[in-house]
């Protein structure tokens, strides 16, 4: 299981509310959204639902963290001295803007694939699979977007 996966699994219920999920019990709409982020991608409606699943599971996490980011920056920055204020918003950002990259790439991935001709898609291609299949990639540009974004700021 990803990182992803785990998140959706544990944000399953605000995720549900957020994109109307069908079902009549909590527990329904819980396990549609969890089997939307597992789909494994072999036709593209399915990548397409598992993509926006997953966008909106890290778009929560990044509300989630700008609100405990919030509640912990301010008393440091009322009460610490200037190294520990830069430390704590070096971290904040950190722990802020990964999510809010990871929930971009998978909006991207999402809008590709909504546009992407069917034929177009091969599931057994690595380099497709690679694009819009593979967790590491995504990882290591949000990481790398997370980066340049506290080095410019």
């Amino acid at each position: 299981m990803d990182l992803a996966m785990g998140l959706t699994k544990w944000l399953a219920g605000p995720i549900a509310r957020f994109v109307d999920a069908d079902g009549e019990t909590a527990g329904e709409r819980r396990a549609e959204v969890i089997e939307h982020a597992g789909l494994p991608g072999e036709y593209l409606d399915d990548l397409g639902l598992r993509h926006a699943t997953r966008a909106v599971a890290w778009f929560i996490l990044c509300g989630v963290a700008v609100a405990v980011a919030a509640v912990v920056v301010i008393p440091i920055s009322v009460f610490a001295n200037e190294r520990m204020k830069d430390l704590a918003f070096d971290i904040a950002e950190w722990v802020i803007f990964f999510p809010f990259w990871m929930a971009a790439v998978h909006a991207v991935k999402m809008v590709v694939i909504r546009y992407l001709p069917e034929r177009r898609w091969n599931p057994r291609s690595r380099l497709w699979r690679a694009a819009l299949l593979a967790q590491t990639p995504d990882y290591l540009l949000a990481a790398l977007l997370t980066a340049a974004n506290a080095l410019w700021w």
